[in-house]
């Protein structure tokens, strides 16, 4: 099959803007991060103005694929992460682009990262330099580690699907993002990702581009107070509570049903699937 010149560039635009993730990181970690801890002698002050440079150097990188015609992105309601402080980010997870979007519209935000990114030799000097979360640590000392930067101001990327999700079907929620919430008693800011037409997904190579140009679009819905979820139940309850509020939410968003959103509904499906409401 033939493929048109914008198919090609974009498939070369693909593979530049991927390589420059690894390629800039490092650079930044060996230039910019040290440049920061020499002039920075507070720990926690260091650790922020490397996220906030972080955040800048992806909001160009956004800017570029842009610019260059490689995708479109539009973030609706970004002005609201701009202000958001302690939060635990919630999203599904559609490409590889989604880490990226939220970072770039978000100043104080903090990830939790595979283990194996510390021993990779592009990124390690990355995500350490940052101080990005282990997921390999003990479960106690990873909550622990989460809640201590969610009550430090930072706000913690999280997808609760796990991985990837296949376009068309539908988002499957794991439950620990629930039960951290409701440990580091911190709100749940709801992100929307779409990709339209989809690349960088799941079962898809990166050099396989769509005949036209993506569009990715982030958009920016509740901040939930985590008490509407936890008050008046137990740990366990509240976190199905929670979990099947977004569950709902994303069904009715991306398209895949619908089955009702009202608390006394989810209640209800709680008692249903096992759960004790007393």
């Amino acid at each position: 099959m033939r493929l048109d010149p914008g198919q090609l560039w974009r498939g070369f635009g693909t593979a530049l803007f991927l390589s420059l993730i690894a390629v800039g990181g490092t650079l930044m970690a060996v230039t910019v991060f040290p440049a920061i801890n020499l002039v920075t002698r507070s720990a926690e002050a260091r650790q922020r103005r490397i996220l906030y440079a972080m955040h800048l150097a992806f909001r160009l990188y956004c800017a570029a694929i842009k610019v260059l015609r490689v995708a479109d992105i539009d973030i609706k309601g970004g002005e609201r992460l701009r202000h958001l402080q302690g939060a635990l980010i919630v999203a599904n997870h559609p490409s590889l682009l989604d880490v990226v979007m939220i970072i770039a519209a978000t100043p104080k935000v903090q990830c939790i990262v595979k283990a194996g990114l510390w021993r990779h030799p592009l990124y390690r000097l990355t995500v350490g330099g940052a101080g990005f979360i282990r997921n390999d640590l003990e479960p106690e000392d990873l909550v622990a580690a989460c809640t201590r930067d969610l009550h430090a101001g930072l706000n913690l990327i999280i997808f609760p699907e796990g991985t990837r999700t296949i376009p068309g079907t539908r988002p499957k929620l794991q439950r620990g993002f629930a039960n951290l919430a409701i440990t580091a008693d911190c709100p749940v800011q709801v992100l929307t990702i779409t990709c339209d037409p989809p690349v960088l997904h799941k079962g898809n190579p990166w050099w396989r581009v769509p005949e036209k140009r993506s569009r990715f679009c982030l958009e920016v819905g509740e901040l939930l107070d985590i008490e509407r979820f936890t008050d008046g139940h137990i740990r366990s309850v509240a976190a199905r509570r929670l979990v099947a509020h977004l569950d709902n939410f994303y069904l009715e968003k991306l398209g895949h049903g619908h089955a009702g959103t009202a608390l006394e509904d989810i209640d209800r499906r709680c008692v249903e699937v096992g759960g004790s409401l007393a």
